[in-house]
């Protein structure tokens, strides 16, 4: 999609079809003031050799400046609903953008968790820095910026971080290149009306929509917390993490089984909502999960200079309750690794998105009628697989070093649904599940957490015990 000037120096831009849909989404409770489904990303790092707090937060700004100018999408903001904008930078303004998006929160009692439970809307990302327990969060839409390219992004922060790299000069480029394409320009795909062309195109977009919506159906759900018409509290988050060793064991078994940890992990999220779901029990499970799109991109857009953009696609595979946990397992790794990947899928893909943004506006905007169904409080779920490959555990540069040394990824939660992200960070393996404070309780989320260890203790026959550091 191509930028176009409409005035001196600013440009804009259509959002692509999956920006759209993530970008609707995120306005979904707008008079609330707060973000539904922004990104967010903590990490606890270690200075080597270490200096005052001051110190540390002038060189985080300036490498938060530097990034800006290696990743410009961190400076796009949104117009409206279907639109991006980006204004050329000069120096006064890249300063400004520091001041509205580098904060420091010197309280000595960090208030991490107060900022994500309250998540603002926000036209631009935010990075905070909590020096008394040395940590940075960063937040982000999810119309800018998909998971891995979050990990990515914090990556590059703290390299420049430890190569002391200062910002560009005061003569800034014009950067309009380098900004990320949206998904379906960087995988290839036909304009929507090329693809409607197209019968069979136009079928298979059609139908991958419908199936899409059919699995969801059997999604299930949980049993929540006040009535339909209860609004969202704030957002929370509970969290077990594997010791290595037994992050060890498990990864072992499931390679024994030839199935992949994250399916693994899905299959026992399927046998949770079975038993935790009220009746009547569903028949089979879907979980509702995005997929990185990255590795089918085209060559030039796979890298980490591509970090600020949405390279990810939304998949239901659906399991059926009398299926065995080895057989969950088993269908979840062939899907994962080729079922729901097609050249006809890419061809169908800007049209496919279309009808998806089309039917959420239209729902969106229709005025209730009759009794409104239940809603959805089923458990969504997306691995980001091993962290490490995407956000080192460590850097070094001349006089010096940063070390990570913990991780947190989430995302803000204003409906009754809950998520579950996956991941291995470090050596551990972590099931962290986001959910809102007025449609569940922390004991309830943390018994599903805990249930689903069960699971995987009795179906892949290993011992796992928690890393409680």
């Amino acid at each position: 999609m191509n930028w176009t000037e409409a005035s001196p120096s600013v440009f804009t831009r259509d959002l692509g079809g999956v920006e759209k849909i993530y970008r609707l989404v995120s306005q979904s409770f707008q008079a609330t003031g707060r973000e539904h489904w922004g990104l967010y990303c903590e990490c606890t790092f270690e200075l080597d050799p270490l200096q005052p707090n001051d110190a540390t937060a002038a060189a985080l700004r300036s490498a938060w400046i530097a990034l800006r100018h290696e990743l410009p999408g961190l400076a796009v903001a949104p117009g409206g609903l279907d639109k991006a904008t980006y204004t050329l930078p000069t120096a006064s303004s890249v300063d400004a953008w520091a001041d509205a998006t580098f904060f420091v929160n010197a309280a000595p009692t960090p208030p991490l968790n107060a900022v994500v439970a309250d998540y603002p809307l926000r036209d631009l990302p935010a990075l905070h820095y909590f020096p008394s327990s040395s940590q940075l969060l960063f937040l982000a839409s999810h119309w800018r910026v998909d998971g891995l390219g979050t990990c990515m992004v914090l990556d590059r922060l703290f390299a420049l971080l430890a190569t002391n790299t200062p910002p560009p000069p005061s003569a800034w480029p014009n950067d309009l290149a380098k900004i990320s394409p949206s998904i379906e320009d960087a995988v290839g795909a036909p304009p929507a009306a090329e693809a409607a062309a197209d019968p069979a195109t136009a079928s298979f977009a059609r139908e991958h929509i419908a199936k899409h919506h059919r699995n969801a159906v059997h999604a299930g759900g949980l049993a929540t917390l006040g009535t339909p018409a209860t609004p969202p509290g704030r957002t929370a988050c509970a969290a077990l993490t594997l010791s290595r060793t037994s992050t060890e064991a498990l990864a072992a078994a499931c390679k024994a089984r030839a199935v992949s940890v994250t399916a693994a992990a899905h299959a026992a999220l399927a046998e949770t909502a079975f038993r935790l779901s009220p009746a009547p029990k569903p028949e089979r499970y879907a979980a509702v999960m995005s997929v990185n799109m990255r590795p089918r991109l085209q060559p030039a857009f796979r890298g980490a200079e591509h970090a600020v953009q949405t390279y990810v696609t939304g998949v239901t595979p659906s399991v059926g309750r009398d299926a065995t946990f080895g057989e969950r397992a088993a269908h979840l790794t062939a899907f994962y690794k080729e079922g729901w990947y097609s050249e006809r899928f890419v061809r169908a893909m800007r049209l496919a998105t279309q009808y998806h943004f089309e039917a959420m506006a239209a729902a969106r905007g229709a005025a209730p009628q009759g009794v409104k169904p239940k809603p959805p409080s089923n458990v969504l779920l997306s691995s980001l697989g091993v962290v490490d490959k995407y956000l080192a555990p460590r850097h070094a540069g001349g006089d010096r070093a940063v070390r990570v040394t913990g991780f947190r990824f989430g995302v803000s939660m204003l409906t009754r649904q809950m998520l579950l992200y996956v991941w291995t960070f470090d050596g551990r393996l972590q099931l962290s599940v986001n959910y809102n404070e007025a449609y569940h309780g922390r004991a309830e989320a943390e018994a599903f957490l805990q249930t689903m260890k069960t699971v995987l203790e009795t179906e892949l026959g290993v011992g796992l015990d928690l890393d409680l550091d």
